[in-house]
This record gives structure tokens, C-alpha cells and sequence, in this order.
């Protein structure tokens, strides 16, 4: 008898006939399918694939780790809900409530949030690549290390969010509020930031090579250590902004307003800066070799250390200017010499 027991547990175990065991709650899912509604549910690892909710009351709710791919949430309020680590792909939450909510490591791609108020919510580590947040609601918001690539963020309030190593590359920023954001080390190459509000932005060691930035307000910015190699900066306002250690290679600068702007240690190699106005700027250990710099202002500007070697200087004025420790090699003068010193 001892023996039949025991090969009746060992076979229910084996083939999986036991009762099943669920993450969940079996009957707050009962709940939510009978009554679109479960505040407070433990709906952690539930398959809502595909379910239509919208409208549901979802508020306080624990979805973490569940799967709702596909599903159909438009106006569903999940302020206060851990969706953590839940699958999203493709659902519909546009207008959604998640205020407060948690969305760390959540999978999001492709998901709809046009108008959802995601205000304070936690989106640390979560994909959202491809989706759709137009007009969304994210100020102050914790977004460091998600991906948004390719995501739609035009007009959404991002003002004072955490976007701290965010990839936000090919991402539509039009129209967007970035006011106070943190950007430090955000990948934002490919973006059209044209009409973006950047104003108190931090964009310290952000990656701007190559994005369109005609007639954009960086002034008084953070921008130190940030790449802006190969974009486009025609008639963008810099003044007051500390580029330190910028990477600002190949750039055309000749409309750029770069008034008192802190440019120590910035690359500015290959630079188009004919007619430019450094007029008592610190220009102290920058690389300007190859610059174009004819007819530039560098009136009592700090050119200490600075790298000037193949840079051509016909025409330009460097009355009173610090040249001391800086590098000439086939650089081309403002009486048209070639300075060769330190060939």
C-alpha cells in the first residue's frame, strides 16, 4: 500500500497532475473579467494576453511580471499598480492613468501611450522602443537606462524627468518640454530637437553627434563632455553654455552665438570659424588644429595650450590674446606666415 502511494505522488509530480499553482490570485482574475475592475488585485505573472480592458479599474494593483501583449487598455487607471517587469508589446494604453505606477524593466516596445499620465511614475530599464507617447505626461518621472529608440515623444512633458543613459536615438522630440531634464549621457543621435524645450536642461556627456540643432537654445547649459561632432548648429545660441571638453569636430560654427561660452579642453578640430567672435574666451587646451579661423575675433582670448597646428588664422585678430604653450605647425597666420615652430 506504502508503495502505491508513493508511485501515485511520484507520477502526479512527474507529469504535472497536481492542482497548478498560480502567481496570482485565481479570484481577483475571476473579479477583473467579471467586473473590469480589481483595485488593489494580485494579478503578479497573469496571462492577459490580448484581453480587452479599457476603461478598467486597475488602481493599486500588483501586474508584476504579467503578460498583457497585445491588450487593449485604453483609459485604464493603474495609478499606484506595479506593472514590473510586465510584457506590453504592442498594448493599447493610450490615455491611460499610471500615475505613480512602477514600470522598472517593463517591455514596452511597440506599446500606445498617447496621452497617458505617467506623472512620477518609475520606468527604470524599460524598453519602449518604437512606442507611441504623444502628448504623454512624464515630468518628473524616473527613466534612467530605458530605451526609447525610434519612439514617438512629441509633445509629451518630460520637464524635470530622469533620463540618465536613456536611448533616445531617432526619436521624435518634436515639440517636447525637456525643461529641467536630466540628459547626462543620453544618446540622442538622430534627433530633430529643433523645436524641443531644452530650457535648464543637463546634458553633460550626452551623444548629439550628427542631430539637427538649427537655431536651438543652449544657453547657460551643462553641455561638458557632450559629442556634438557632425551636427548641425546653424544659428544655434550657445551663450553662456559650458562646453568643456566638447566634442564639436567638423562642425560649422560661423552663425553660432558662442558668447561667453566656457569652451576649456573642447575639440573643435576641422571647425568652420570664419568671422566667429571669441573675443576674451577661454580657448585654453582646445584642439583647433585644421580649424578654419580667418577673420575671426580672438581679441585677449586664452589660447594657452591649444592645439593650432594646420589651423588657418589669415586675417584674424589676436591682439592681446595668451599664446603661450600653444602649437604651430603649418599654420597659417594673420600676416599670411606659416608658423612652423613646432614641426
Amino acid at each position: 500500500m506504502k508503495k502505491t502511494l508513493l508511485l501515485t505522488s511520484f507520477i502526479f509530480i512527474t507529469f504535472g497532475l497536481t492542482e497548478p499553482i498560480f502567481a496570482y490570485k485565481e479570484q481577483d482574475l475571476i473579479k477583473l473579467k467579471a467586473f473590469n475592475t480589481c483595485q488593489g488585485c494580485d494579478l503578479a505573472e497573469a496571462y492577459l494576453h490580448g484581453m480587452t480592458l479599457d476603461g478598467a479599474n486597475l488602481s493599486g494593483a500588483n501586474l508584476s511580471g504579467a503578460t498583457l501583449s497585445v491588450a487593449k487598455l485604453i483609459g485604464v487607471n493603474l495609478s499606484q499598480s506595479s506593472l514590473k517587469d510586465a510584457k506590453l508589446r504592442y498594448c493599447n494604453l493610450s490615455r491611460a492613468n499610471l500615475e505613480r505606477s512602477n514600470l522598472n524593466g517593463a517591455d514596452l516596445i511597440g506599446a500606445k501611450l498617447n496621452g497617458a499620465d505617467l506623472v512620477d511614475a518609475k520606468i527604470v530599464g524599460a524598453n519602449l522602443s518604437g512606442a507611441e507617447l504623444v502628448g504623454a505626461k512624464l515630468a518628473g518621472v524616473d527613466i534612467r537606462g530605458a530605451n526609447f529608440s525610434g519612439a514617438d515623444l512629441s509633445e509629451a512633458d518630460l520637464s524635470n524627468a530622469n533620463l540618465n543613459s536613456t536611448n533616445l536615438s531617432d526619436a521624435n522630440l518634436s515639440g517636447a518640454n525637456l525643461s529641467g531634464a536630466d540628459l547626462r549621457g543620453v544618446n540622442l543621435s538622430g534627433v530633430d530637437l529643433r523645436t524641443t524645450n531644452l530650457f535648464q536642461a543637463y546634458l553633460r556627456d550626452a551623444n548629439l553627434s550628427g542631430v539637427d540643432l538649427r537655431k536651438t537654445n543652449f544657453s547657460n547649459l551643462n553641455l561638458s563632455e557632450t559629442d556634438l561632432s557632425g551636427a548641425d548648429l546653424s544659428d544655434a545660441n550657445f551663450s553662456w553654455a559650458d562646453l568643456t571638453g566638447a566634442n564639436l569636430s567638423g562642425v560649422d560654427l560661423r552663425t553660432t552665438n558662442l558668447y561667453e561660452a566656457k569652451l576649456r579642453g573642447a575639440n573643435m578640430s576641422g571647425v568652420d570659424l570664419r568671422k566667429t567672435n571669441f573675443y576674451k574666451l577661454n580657448l585654453s587646451a582646445v584642439d583647433l588644429s585644421g580649424a578654419i579661423l580667418r577673420q575671426t575675433d580672438l581679441r585677449e582670448a586664452d589660447l594657452s595650450l591649444s592645439n593650432l597646428r594646420g589651423a588657418d588664422l589669415r586675417g584674424a585678430s589676436l591682439r592681446g590674446a595668451n599664446l603661450r604653450g600653444a602649437q604651430f605647425c603649418n599654420t597659417r597666420m594673420p600676416s599670411w606666415e606659416v608658423n612652423n615652430d613646432h614641426c
